[in-house]
């Protein structure tokens, strides 16, 4: 198997588990994930791994770097509005003690960074090399004479 194929492959599988992978821990108890809530940028990032495999079975290596940019945009995306919901009102003290003391991030996040850097690295191999088809080229027309 390419290695190509094995980056496109890991590296979607790992996108689609992180969107299913705790990404924060619950102040009363529990984990939140991707999915859990009606985030668009979540689901973009979930299509975005279907997507990639689909590619991978196609063999468009080139076009992972595509899928891979995008997911990994949608998962920039998702963490900053994220921490910007955490953020506290500024008379709660110092942002940064109050942002670290109420959220606590999870595996989940490096799953999606891994498979989106193991998708952008699957686009960045080339692809097969296309030989011509001869190197002489045929003329028509000529009999041989005896």
């Amino acid at each position: 198997m390419p290695r190509a194929v094995l980056f496109g492959l890991l590296g979607a599988s790992l996108l689609a588990a992180g969107c299913f992978a705790p990404i924060a821990a619950l102040s009363g108890g529990g984990y939140a994930t991707l999915l859990g809530g009606s985030s668009i940028p979540a689901r973009m990032i979930l299509v975005g791994a279907v997507a990639s495999v689909v590619l991978v079975l196609l063999a468009r290596r080139r076009a992972l770097l595509l899928t891979g940019a995008f997911s990994g945009l949608m998962v920039l995306l998702e963490f900053l509005s994220r921490q910007a919901a955490l953020l506290p009102l500024p008379e709660a003290g110092s942002p940064t003690t109050a942002l670290l003391s109420s959220f606590a991030s999870e595996w989940g996040w490096g799953l999606l960074v891994i498979g989106t850097a193991f998708l952008l690295v699957a686009g960045l191999f080339p692809g097969r090399s296309r030989r011509p088809a001869s190197d002489t080229p045929v003329k028509a027309g000529r009999r041989r004479r005896r």
